[in-house]
């Protein structure tokens, strides 16, 4: 009785527990299928139950064993095959019939070829916008291999609605989503609902030369996933083990990689994802345009298609290129952007740069002219230009290792600049020459588009997340605070008084002590928490801040809110400075132009429209946005000067009144500079123009 007992405890033992957990296979059954094209078996093809991976054997079958977290099995398809059917949900009452049907692809093994990405659109019950046809149009020009959705569709109505608007039948391509942490929704576990519409949270494929994979976002997002942090790292351990390996690897994510040497720690292991020839690592998440090379990896984060970024990156869509031997090339392409603006006719002169202009000011310099550039490309081809006030003629460029996002510093002789990846450059003004380079910790930001700035020789530079002081002359750490908190924006560090004032997205407007780095203050108010625009000095005691729907004034010593102005349907979230001439301030806004705000009565006495948007950037703007970007430039005693989203050029008197306008044909983010004569100015097509002050339309 007693052997009895111990053989049969533990078999009930087990039964029970695989009831408690949730098991839906028969224990020791497990699962077979088999793997055919156009009839025939398909042998050594990978098929996964998400934990275990087994190829097929000459008879195109396989056999899985399961484990208690079964819920599909997927194939992984072959290079130069493809399928719509590529996971088969498990019935506890079947083990015999997972069976897979392949088709042969246009797509040779070996073959170079391109996919599509998206990410976050963050769509609602009404659906899919207008966007879903650019991105058919793309789809059209493009001819990729498959569309990827990097995560984010968005809650239970966004679940339900996407699938429809964009799917493999009405897009012309293969289309496959990730999960992002919004598409963790109410259920028995987190990813329930996304995998009752859209299948597994990991699973394989392949195309051309590479081994695409796709993973979940961390262990759940708004809910708590139903596995743990390993299992999906236990899966791709069994499938990379599977993969030829002479095969390149791109991991799909709705997040960046977990490590920045790509090593994957679990169960007292490594995996090593280089070492198995990792080549990208493709995702969303932080709604920014942002490319890097790490090590030899290409890191690609993309965001939304359809309105302005969280740091105001355009929007748009990504191409991802993949040549025969396994090279990365990757393009954007703009939603609404046309790429190739008419010349401007009244130009004294027009110079086209390498890359496009965002939000790094026109600097205008003993006869010289300024200017950064972007890529959202790669390889990436931005830097700094210095041309010839004169004639436009390039003086010089200089190649920077990522993307000039914002502002250039011109003192002394010295031209400084920050790229998005942290490296602070300094530079010769009279030909270029590197002076000194470094690069400052960037703390947890995943890029930086801050704009830095400099008082008595120290130039502040890095993110709201990371801040450092650096000597100007020598580039040597003056001091850093490492704050670990605060996502990008374009809004620029400013110094009032002994202040460094420092814009901490989606956090907090903090102060430092300039000349220590020690934090004075910080206000975390529901709107001055959103930090898109740079803030500025009515004196020194007192900030002028407008932001999200709100336009305060911040009492310096006390680090308070003195005034706070509500304004309903006003969206001040441009990264643009606001202009302060006497009493009053001429604010960008994000939808509605340049208000005219009187201080002392606290409200506004004019709105001064402009027209809708080619392209967005101002977070979570679209459709007719009015947007204006740049700060303001003050022309003479009764002019002032600023470029817009609608691709014009304003000319406005002191009471609002529009005198001027020239067509510039492309988006201006960038504030314009004068010499009294010319006015230059800076478009996101990547052209410096130069026009006569007293010549326009």
């Amino acid at each position: 009785m007693k052997k009895k007992l111990l053989i049969i405890i533990p078999a009930l033992a087990a039964v029970t527990a695989a009831v408690v957990l949730g098991v839906i296979f028969m224990p020791g059954k497990g699962y077979s299928g088999t793997v055919t094209n156009d009839g025939k078996p398909m042998s050594g093809v990978s098929v996964s139950d998400g934990r275990n991976v087994v190829k097929t054997d000459e008879n195109g079958a396989f056999k899985l064993k399961g484990y208690r977290k079964t819920r599909f099995i997927t194939v992984t398809v072959p290079a130069g095959y493809t399928t719509e059917n590529y996971y088969i949900p498990v019935d506890k009452d079947k083990s015999e019939g997972y069976d897979f049907t392949l088709e042969k692809s246009n797509i040779e093994k070996g073959q170079a070829h391109s996919f599509i990405q998206i990410s976050d659109t963050e769509i609602g019950e009404k659906g899919v916008g207008e966007w879903i046809d650019f991105v058919k149009d793309t789809i059209n020009e493009k001819n990729p291999a498959f569309l990827i959705h990097t995560g984010d569709i968005c809650y239970v109505d966004g679940l339900k609605k996407h699938i429809e608007g964009m799917n493999s039948k009405n897009m012309g391509v293969p289309v496959r989503y990730i999960i992002g942490n919004h598409d963790y929704v109410e259920g028995k576990y987190g990813e329930e609902f996304f995998e009752s519409i859209y299948g597994p949270v990991w699973y394989s494929f392949e195309v051309g030369n590479v081994h695409y994979v796709v993973t979940p976002f961390q262990t759940g997002g708004d809910y708590k996933s139903g596995y743990n942090k390993n299992d999906r790292w236990r899966w791709l351990e069994n499938d990379l083990k599977n993969t030829n390996e002479n095969m390149k690897v791109v991991m799909f994510n709705h997040t960046d990689p977990p490590s920045d040497d790509y090593v994957i720690s679990f169960d007292r292991k490594d995996l090593d994802l280089k070492k198995h020839n990792l080549i990208a690592w493709v995702f969303g998440h932080y709604h920014h345009n942002y490319i890097e090379e790490n090590d030899g990896v290409v890191n690609i984060s993309t965001a939304r298609p359809d309105c302005g970024g969280i740091d105001s990156s355009v929007s748009g869509l990504r191409i991802i290129n993949i040549s025969a031997d396994g090279a990365v090339r990757a393009d954007m392409a703009y939603y609404k952007f046309n790429s190739n603006p008419d010349a401007v006719e009244s130009a004294v002169w027009t110079t086209q740069l390498e890359g496009r202009v965002l939000f790094c000011d026109t600097v205008l310099k003993d006869g010289f002219v300024y200017a950064g550039t972007v890529d959202d490309s790669y390889p990436i081809n931005c830097g700094v230009t210095c041309l010839s006030a004169a004639n436009g003629a390039v003086a010089w460029t200089y190649k920077t290792e990522n993307t000039v996002k914002n502002n250039i510093i011109v003192e002394d002789g010295t031209v400084i600049i920050q790229d998005s990846a942290g490296n602070v450059y300094a530079l010769d003004n009279y030909d270029g020459k590197e002076l000194w380079k470094t690069k400052v910790d960037l703390s947890s930001a995943l890029d930086t588009s801050s704009g830095i700035c400099v008082s008595d020789g120290i130039v502040y530079t890095g993110s709201a997340s990371g801040i450092t002081a650096l000597n100007i002359k020598t580039g040597e750490k003056v001091w850093e605070n490492i704050r670990g908190y605060g996502e990008p924006s374009p809004a620029e560090f400013i110094v009032a008084g002994n202040k460094l004032i420092v814009n901490s997205h989606w956090d907090a407007l903090a102060a430092l002590d300039k000349d220590t780095g020690k934090q004075i203050f910080e206000i975390k108010d529901e709107d001055l928490r959103f930090r898109s625009s740079t803030p500025a000095v009515i004196d020194e005691n007192t900030l002028l801040v407008a932001d999200s729907d709100a336009i305060m004034t911040v009492d310096l010593n006390e680090g308070k809110i003195k005034t706070k102005k509500d304004v309903e349907n006003y969206n001040f979230s441009s990264s643009a400075q606001p202009l302060i001439i006497g009493e009053k301030a001429y604010i960008p806004t994000a939808n509605k132009g340049v208000v005219i705000y009187d201080i002392n009565k606290d409200e506004i006495i004019k709105t001064v429209g402009v027209g809708s948007a080619l392209i967005y950037t101002a977070p979570y703007t679209n459709s007719e946005a009015e947007t204006v970007e740049p700060s303001i430039l003050k022309l003479d005693d009764n002019t002032l000067v600023f470029g817009a989203s609608d691709g014009k050029l304003y000319f406005m008197n002191l009471d609002g009144k529009i005198t001027k306008t020239v067509n510039i044909g492309s988006p201006i983010f960038s504030k314009s500079a004068s010499d009294g004569e010319n006015i230059f100015v800076s478009d996101f097509s990547g052209r410096v123009i130069c026009l006569k002050v007293k010549e326009g339309e």
